[in-house]
């Protein structure tokens, strides 16, 4: 059998910004339920309690983890790997290297954050609470 050659297309700037976007939305209202709950709740203690199994350090540290690695994978690494060769050579990427260093600033941002809640310097209480 025949087989025709596949052509790669260059992977597209807007698929990427799409990933990392969500990322970062999934985070955020990750972040937002307890507060969400506590618009309608009028019990301190188990709000409080909600906000410590909520905001573990190892749950926080291991959906950051699993977000960068989407990231990573899905937005990062196809718009950091040409193509092809010639590609590279394109002077077109403008958009493309925009968001190449959004998804280096996520990944720089959310190293910096987990490292300052793993030596304590940030505490995860975002309610005061």
């Amino acid at each position: 059998m025949p087989t025709t050659p596949v052509l790669l297309q260059p992977h597209s700037a807007g698929r990427s910004l799409a990933v990392l976007v969500a990322a970062c939305a999934l985070l955020w209202t990750w972040w937002q339920i307890p507060g969400w709950y506590r618009l309608g709740a009028a019990d301190e203690a188990v709000l409080a309690q909600l906000v410590r199994l909520w905001q573990q350090a190892w749950l926080v540290g291991g959906l950051v983890t699993a977000a960068n690695a989407v990231v990573l994978y899905q937005a990062t690494l196809p718009l950091a790997l040409p193509s092809s060769p010639g590609s590279l050579l394109d002077t077109r990427r403008y958009v493309p290297s925009l968001v190449f260093w959004l998804c280096v600033v996520f990944h720089l941002g959310s190293v910096l954050g987990l490292a300052l809640v793993g030596t304590g310097l940030i505490h995860l209480n975002p309610l005061w609470l």
